[in-house]
């Protein structure tokens, strides 16, 4: 029912053509797990009409809160009562 576990930070970068271009694209993501992250990152590019087979994912790394670069997470980090973090 639910997993329980630290939730970690993971930066995820990657590319995809469109129009003969290339574009690049890189998302901080807080999740239980690398392939949780990953999904989550494939959910909400996909808002932007982007399909997962266009996307080639260059890295995914799990980052320390200090290296943290996104204003919201951030926020969830340093508050002193952050929310609680519940799986879609």
């Amino acid at each position: 029912m639910f997993e329980m576990g630290e939730v970690k930070i993971y930066r995820i970068k990657g590319n995809y053509r469109k129009s003969r271009r290339v574009f690049w694209v890189y998302k901080e993501i807080r999740a239980l797990s690398k392939e949780k992250a990953l999904e989550k990152f494939f959910s909400e590019i996909g808002r932007h009409g982007i399909k997962r087979q266009q996307l080639n994912i260059t890295s995914i790394e799990e980052i320390n809160p200090a290296e943290v670069k996104n204003a919201k997470i951030k926020k969830i980090i340093t508050a002193e009562k952050p929310a609680l973090y519940i799986e879609d």
